[in-house]
């Protein structure tokens, strides 16, 4: 791809094409940005700009705001900061925000900056990422369409664009204008993988699991190659086979795809503790597997970046019935929420410790506690961050946690809201079914 349609702060000068080699890495989830922008700032070590994407990158992939790596990061980005125009500092001022936690805040900032430079794919990336960290699905379509009508279609980075928009328009229901959106994406460039996940997005949650698995295979030469989403593709690939019932291929899959790296990168960890924990609820003997896993999360527990990984952290210890980590965790947290002030310290206080202990609960078999945790914060689930196809996980912990309880007219209830909003769901309609007969009543068309 050319290089000269990247929009950066005039004071890049020479280290122009180090940037733009990393934002083509970062857009498209291949090689390694960070590696890319830190053999530049090592040949020039006042490149204030590319510290400070360090910086986000860091905190961006769940690096907690107090390391060592970010705080070098900010700390070399500030050494020239007089000398930085309102833009750069603007970048520094975003980073030191969610270093901080005042996540809301550091996307305030990057907003603030593509108003006066629209083209500017850093701020509008790392906006984007932000937004999906912070559940606002609102802002992860509304943010792109903002400058959209700023990028040419000839724009080497446009189709890059409608990619992030389609995942947006997909997250806020909007399905047909997501998969028009993502697939002229994939039609331009057939190895932008974000577009390709935005477009499996639809299909899942429209229930299409056979177009989504022929979707997903036709492009497989396409997506496995971006090393820093692939995982997360097979993740959803996983969704698919386990909506068409074929649990023992998805079981596979988490052995030879999910896990066949070891990999610790926090999105791949997500991936397999939520696949767990899936197959699991559709009452699959995982066996040992959350040995390897777990472990991996428990380096993390203390770490309190965002209460989406706090959870999935207890996915791992509680499909481990690690009873021991289980509490570490909830202590960790609390004494997290008793001491901090910030974005996601409001989150895990209002939702996130709720639903730590939720899902405590239901690995321990008590599903009237699970029940009662969780029903009352499920309104604000969303706020953990992540995708609807994400967070659907405790949509379904909490219908079998009311079945288990006994409790089937909420299971009714939920079931039916579920086969409401994901009609072709086979699976949800077979137990909404289930759950139906057993209280002695037929179902109506809908």
């Amino acid at each position: 791809m050319p290089l000269d349609s990247i929009e950066v702060p005039p004071s890049v000068g020479s280290a122009a094409k180090a940037v733009a080699v990393a934002t083509h890495e970062y857009l498209g989830w291949i090689g390694d940005p960070l590696a890319t922008l830190t053999q530049a700032v090592e040949a020039d070590p006042d490149f204030a700009f590319g510290h400070t994407l360090i910086g986000a990158l860091r905190v961006l992939s769940g690096e907690t705001g107090g390391s060592a790596g970010v705080q070098a990061a900010l700390a070399a980005a500030r050494k020239n900061e007089a000398k930085l125009g309102a833009w750069e500092r603007g970048h520094i001022a975003a980073l030191e925000a969610w270093a901080g936690d005042r996540i809301r805040r550091a996307v305030a900032i990057w907003e603030e900056i593509l108003i006066e430079h629209p083209r500017d794919v850093w701020a509008l990336r790392f906006a984007h990422d932000t937004y999906f960290y912070l559940g606002d699905a609102g802002n992860l379509r509304d943010s792109i369409a903002r400058v959209l009508p700023e990028w040419p279609e000839d724009d080497a980075l446009h189709g890059f664009l409608l990619g992030m928009h389609a995942f947006g328009l997909e997250e806020v229901g909007d399905f047909r204008q997501a998969e028009v959106k993502g697939r002229r994406a994939v039609e331009r460039n057939p190895k932008d993988t974000w577009a390709i996940h935005a477009v499996g997005h639809v299909l899942e949650m429209e229930g299409r699991t056979i177009e989504g698995i022929g979707w997903y295979r036709d492009l497989k030469e396409h997506w496995t190659p971006a090393v820093g989403l692939a995982v997360h593709q097979w993740w959803h690939y996983a969704l698919y086979l386990i909506e068409r019932g074929r649990l023992d291929e998805a079981l596979a899959l988490y052995d030879d795809e999910i896990r066949a790296a070891k990999s610790g990168a926090l999105l791949d960890l997500v991936d397999a503790a939520a696949l767990l924990w899936r197959l699991k609820l559709a009452g699959v003997d995982t066996g040992t597997r959350w040995k390897e896993l777990a472990p991996h999360w428990y380096g993390h527990i203390d770490d309190h970046v965002l209460v989406f990984n706090d959870v999935h952290i207890a996915l791992a210890a509680g499909i481990a019935a690690d009873r021991a980590a289980e509490a570490r965790l909830d202590k960790s947290l609390g004494d997290y929420i008793a001491r901090a002030k910030g974005t996601n310290r409001d989150v895990s206080a209002d939702v996130g410790q709720a639903l730590v202990r939720a899902i405590a609960a239901f690995s321990a078999g008590d599903f009237g506690r699970t029940v009662d945790l969780m029903l009352p914060v499920r309104g604000q689930i969303r706020r953990i961050g992540g995708s609807n196809a994400q967070r659907d996980l405790f949509n379904q912990t909490l219908i079998a946690a009311a079945i288990g309880a006994g409790r089937l007219p909420l299971a009714r209830a939920l079931l039916a809201e579920r086969t409401a909003l994901k009609p072709n769901s086979v699976t949800a309609r077979k137990l909404y079914e289930e759950v139906l007969g057993t209280l002695g009543r037929l179902p109506h068309g809908g």
